[in-house]
């Protein structure tokens, strides 16, 4: 279990990153068929474009959704404000004391 959010930076990151294998990908399929350099990349670049924004929007969307996704059993307790480190290290004590983690 992840005791981390998916940013918007990593879905970014994670969307460009997918995308230049998939532009690339495509690229190749556009020139075996037509064996026209110009177009292939034309194609590519705006498939690039917009398949970048529509997944970037797709993350988004299943970062809100909760199918498959386990919740967190500290998550219902209410906090009020950030944690310093050292309550957070007061914190981990506990939980070591309690049996919780190692």
């Amino acid at each position: 279990m992840s005791a981390y959010k998916e940013t918007h930076y990593r879905s970014i990151i994670k969307a460009l990153s997918w995308r230049i294998f998939a532009t690339v990908a495509t690229i190749l399929i556009v020139f075996a068929f037509t064996h026209k350099l110009i177009l292939s990349l034309g194609v590519g670049a705006v498939e690039m474009i917009v398949k970048l924004i529509l997944y970037y929007f797709h993350e988004r969307i299943w970062s809100l959704i909760p199918l498959g996704k386990k919740k967190h059993p500290l998550s219902s307790l209410p906090i009020d404000r950030k944690l310093k480190e050292e309550d957070l290290e007061l914190i981990r004590q506990k939980l070591k004391e309690l049996g919780y983690i190692n």
